[in-house]
């Protein structure tokens, strides 16, 4: 399933960015697989059983984690990106894994389009939420669509990273670029999904990126 929906400036910059590189994300992941986030993510997520389970993919890229995930046993799994170039790829690494009429997907902005997607049993993040402006209301859409697992990666919060980040907006902003991340709060946004019904069972981190899966209570 596909669905080009109305869209956002965020969404039309982030469309025009990450298409651009969707041919060398769907390359690198058949060559080398995982990337070092990727396989953390999914250690914590395989903390329980995803046989017959259900995936959802927010900001799902080329679809590295749920087609991981479908081959290892999951039922069905939902991407979701605004980059259709990125969409295209997944759907075509789907087919190549043979995996292809168990992965379904939308092209869109997750919060707009959160009504038409099915509750899973498994919600994915990577590095998604420093792609959106309104996290809380990600989040919010997010953690009500997932039954039992929970699980993101977003920066770190130290000064280097943010530092590094809000440099890169701020460059962006001053050229005028379609795209560029955000910064946000990443403590707080821990405890919004806490305060959503969750608890914490893994966290690890590599030296850029944190790493957090939760259980709904």
């Amino acid at each position: 399933m596909t669905c080009c929906c109305t869209t956002n400036p965020i969404q039309e910059g982030a469309n025009s960015f990450f298409s651009k590189f969707a041919g060398s994300y769907a390359r690198r992941f058949k060559r080398r697989g995982l990337e070092r986030v990727q396989r953390l993510l999914l250690d914590g997520v395989r903390r329980e059983d995803i046989t017959g389970k259900e995936i959802l993919d927010i900001g799902c890229g080329v679809g590295a984690l749920h087609l991981t995930l479908l081959k290892e046993g999951a039922a069905q799994s939902m991407g979701v990106d605004m980059s259709e170039g990125m969409i295209q790829r997944a759907r075509k690494l789907s087919s190549d894994l043979g995996v292809g009429q168990r992965a379904n997907y939308v092209i869109g902005d997750f919060v707009e389009v959160a009504e038409t997607i099915p509750d899973s049993d498994v919600t994915l993040l990577d590095k998604s939420v420093c792609c959106y402006e309104d996290v809380e209301t990600l989040v919010r859409a997010s953690t009500a669509k997932t039954k039992r697992i929970y699980a993101l990666s977003h920066p770190k919060q130290n000064l280097f990273m943010e530092l590094a980040f809000k440099g890169h907006i701020a460059f962006a902003k001053f050229f005028k670029w379609k795209f560029h991340p955000f910064w946000h709060d990443w403590k707080k946004l821990r405890e919004d999904i806490q305060r959503g019904g969750f608890e914490l069972i893994y966290s690890e981190a590599t030296p850029m990126w944190q790493v957090l899966v939760f259980r709904r209570v």
